[in-house]
This record gives structure tokens, C-alpha cells and sequence, in this order.
């Protein structure tokens, strides 16, 4: 979905909770808005907004920050599983929802991978990425963002990073 979409269900959401406020469980049950949950708390009708996403395709498994030596910043990759069958478009909606949550650091790498036993970090740099067959086998996405210099894109691979060519598409 896009953003001007994702705003327009945040307004119409404002709105309702405000049109209903003896509704109480309108205004409590989180409302997904793609991958966006937002939730009223009647006691002060603010909106809080929950980023974990709560598509049961994408699941976050780890997260590891590692420290730059030259310049005291930081590179961080977080880990997912995600469903084998889950779809190019899938991923890239989930990829644009999050960016915000990814703006600290300086690289933030997100990995999916299609078997949680599978998913560990590379033995390398995070920012040297993954170099053993196995790895590549099991990872259906990368995600990577240089918060410094605008870099955003998303390489899906069809069947795995061993065996597909990456379709790099820009995250906006």
C-alpha cells in the first residue's frame, strides 16, 4: 500500500475513533493497517503506534549491532523468516512500512530467510554479508539501507540467493 493510502486509513481511523468514543472496544482492539498496528488508549485518546509486524509471513527472529571503527557509528542486520511462498510484493510493502524504523545507524541490513534454524548472522562483517553455500541457500530477501547516503533497496531472490539472479528493486 502506499504511503498517501496508509495516511487516508490513519485519518478515517482518527475519525472514527473520535465519532465513537463510547465504543470502547473500537477504540482498544488494534487495527492492522499494513504492518502498521495503531491503538487508542481511551484514557487520553492518543494514537500509539506498535511497528512489529504482526503478518504471521514475516516474522523478526534477531537483531545485531556492530560498531564502526573509524567514525563511532554503527552497521546493524536484523534476521526474519519468512514464508517460502511469500511474494515479491509482500516483501517490498513490508520493507517500506519498516524503513522508518531503520533510520539509526549507518547500514541497516535486513536478512529473510525461508528456515528459522537456518537464519544466523555471517561470520564476516555484517556489511561483508554472507559467502557460504549454505547461507545463500536460505535466504529468499535482502533488504539494505545506508542511512547516509539515501541508499534503500530490496534484492529478491525467486527461489534463493544460491540459486536465483537478485531482482533489486528501489524502497521508497
Amino acid at each position: 500500500m502506499s504511503k498517501r493510502n496508509n495516511l487516508l486509513l490513519l485519518g478515517l481511523f482518527i475519525i472514527s475513533i473520535s465519532c465513537n468514543k463510547s465504543n470502547k472496544e473500537i477504540a482498544t482492539t488494534p487495527i492492522s493497517v499494513d504492518s502498521l498496528a495503531l491503538i487508542s488508549d481511551n484514557q487520553n485518546s492518543e494514537i500509539h503506534y506498535n511497528t512489529e509486524y504482526t503478518n504471521t509471513d514475516i516474522k523478526k527472529i534477531d537483531s545485531k549491532k556492530e560498531l564502526r571503527a573509524n567514525d563511532g557509528n554503527f552497521n546493524q542486520m536484523t534476521l526474519f523468516e519468512v514464508k517460502k511462498d511469500i511474494s515479491l510484493e509482500q516483501l517490498k510493502n513490508y520493507c517500506s512500512s519498516v524503513k522508518p524504523n531503520y533510520t539509526d545507524g549507518y547500514f541497516q541490513i535486513l536478512v529473510f530467510f525461508k528456515e528459522p534454524n537456518s537464519a544466523k548472522f555471517p561470520d564476516n562483517p555484517v556489511t561483508g554479508m554472507y559467502m557460504e553455500d549454505e547461507d545463500l541457500k536460505n535466504i529468499k530477501a535482502t533488504y539494505t539501507i545506508n542511512n547516509i547516503n539515501g541508499y534503500s533497496k530490496l534484492d529478491y531472490y525467486e527461489k534463493n540467493n544460491w540459486k536465483s539472479l537478485a531482482q533489486t528493486f528501489d524502497i521508497y
